[in-house]
């Protein structure tokens, strides 16, 4: 299960240039997106994300009906007690990189021993 505490730990280990994607098991998407200039946006939509969806997830967001702006107040309420189903951390910067985890345990592992993402 996903805690509070899990979230603002990912929140703060993320890369400016990353994007963190979390399914959920009630089919919930969560997307925390840092932009270029050190801001931060949280989304969710409704359904999974297909992989080429994901691909340009960064430069549509902004622009699709499907998704939800949240606070991070919100998203905290919308992940805490859930089950991860997927985790996806993307780089969206000059260099794409798509890293998969199954946990969230496994994501803190990754951002723990990875301090260049």
């Amino acid at each position: 299960m996903i805690s509070a505490n899990d979230v603002l730990h990912a929140i703060s280990e993320i890369h400016q240039y990353s994007m963190l994607l979390i399914e959920l098991k009630n089919s919930t998407t969560v997307i925390i997106l840092h932009h270029a200039d050190g801001t931060m946006s949280c989304y969710k939509c409704e359904g999974s994300l297909k992989p080429s969806e994901r691909a340009t997830l960064a430069r549509t967001i902004s622009k699709g009906e499907r998704f939800t702006n949240l606070t991070i107040g919100e998203l905290i309420e919308e992940v805490d007690g859930q089950r991860a189903k997927h985790i996806w951390l993307e780089a969206v910067g000059h260099e794409r990189r798509e890293h998969g985890f199954l946990s969230i345990a496994e994501l803190q592992t990754f951002l723990r021993t990875n301090p260049q993402r």
